[in-house]
């Protein structure tokens, strides 16, 4: 099986903190369309409760460091079952009830017409003052009439822009798309990022390609939470073996969860072309280790509980290279569609590279 695997030609890859961010250089930038279920909170209060793979990764290291047995068996729990959390779909944004100018604030602006159109006349012509402040009332009830003409105008504005938002987006626009699931991915700070989206002509389905940056195999820490004669928690040393299995479960809890978030976005997608890459240990640059097509129907049909390692190797494009009798998982087989893709994100890597280091000599 082949995937239209490719950077989309309006998209240009940055480094961010948490992985890479994908920038556009035409079409729409994201502005958060659509609304999540007021029962799940609002979308800052969902992403602190959910523990991202960013701030995984760190509580690991210092977990191994530090040899806390109980932090270590928290964070591998939430390694693999990063897929469990809850993402919400998005829906219509609700139009924006329309609005008149707040009473003290139309005074203020009426009080302030009057005053600019009323030309100054000396006090002892009465007459001729009478007249122009007659004719400045008139001409300050113009004015605020016509800024609550604007501004119901502009109230039907927003609502015609966030309209056209969502139609891109239940559409799916390519550009929409991106921005949308970009912005999330942002906003969560999660280590991926969606490079190309559209319709693939063979199948008449919609997809999105994301890259995700994932940590090595040193994630999984050599001692791990085990028990003493007595019962007692302590450390004891896994064989390789027992450390790729759990790495493996890791990669395949954090890409089921990327295709549920995925899903709850692109409202309208069905296929995601999951590339995840991964720094070679004692190199510089990115390997690819997976290569997967999911679906929409992979997760919505499959059993909330079931274990995500049959779905990861079931959806793999590529078969996954695993080395040695403990079955280290390594780089994919060299294939020029993958290359070129993880060229773009090794050179994004690089120029954030740079960039630090003259920000550095300029300070």
């Amino acid at each position: 099986m082949d995937l239209p695997l490719r950077v989309a030609p309006e998209v240009r890859l940055r480094s961010s903190t948490s992985g890479l961010r994908a920038v556009l250089v035409e079409g729409p930038s994201a502005t958060g369309v659509g609304a999540r279920p007021t029962a799940a909170g609002d979308g800052k209060e969902g992403r602190g409760a959910a523990a991202q793979l960013v701030d995984l990764e760190r509580r690991a290291r210092t977990a191994q460091e530090t040899d806390d047995v109980h932090a270590l068996q928290s964070v591998e729990e939430a390694l693999t079952s990063l897929h469990l959390q809850n993402h919400p779909l998005r829906r219509r944004p609700d139009s924006p009830a329309p609005t008149a100018l707040p009473a003290k604030e139309r005074e203020m602006l009426e009080r302030k017409a009057l005053r600019a159109a009323q030309p100054p006349i000396s006090v002892f012509k009465r007459a001729a003052r009478s007249k122009a402040r007659a004719l400045a009332e008139t001409e300050a009830d113009h004015f605020v009439r016509t800024l609550d003409v604007a501004h119901s105008l502009i109230a039907q504005h927003r609502v015609a822009v966030l309209d056209d938002q969502w139609h891109a987006l239940a559409d799916h626009e390519r550009c929409a798309v991106i921005a949308e699931l970009d912005a999330e991915f942002a906003a969560a700070e999660s280590c991926c990022t969606c490079v190309d989206a559209g319709w693939d002509p063979d199948t008449s389905r919609s997809y999105v390609t994301v890259v995700a940056r994932y940590p090595g195999p040193d994630l999984v820490a050599e001692r791990g939470p085990g028990a003493s004669a007595n019962g007692r928690g302590m450390l004891r040393r896994r064989t390789p073996v027992e450390r790729n299995a759990l790495y493996l479960k890791a990669i395949a809890s954090f890409a089921l969860g990327t295709v549920r978030r995925v899903i709850s976005v692109a409202v309208a997608v069905d296929d995601l072309h999951l590339l995840v890459v991964r720094t070679p240990e004692a190199a510089t640059g990115l390997e690819p280790v997976y290569l997967g097509l999911l679906t929409r129907e992979d997760v919505t049909l499959r059993p909330p509980l079931a274990d995500p390692v049959p779905m990861l190797l079931a959806a793999a494009v590529r078969p996954l290279q695993f080395d040695g009798p403990a079955d280290d998982l390594v780089a994919l087989a060299p294939d020029p569609a993958v290359l070129a893709v993880v060229e773009r994100c090794a050179e994004a890597l690089e120029d954030h590279a740079i960039d630090s280091v003259l920000e550095g000599t300029s300070n």
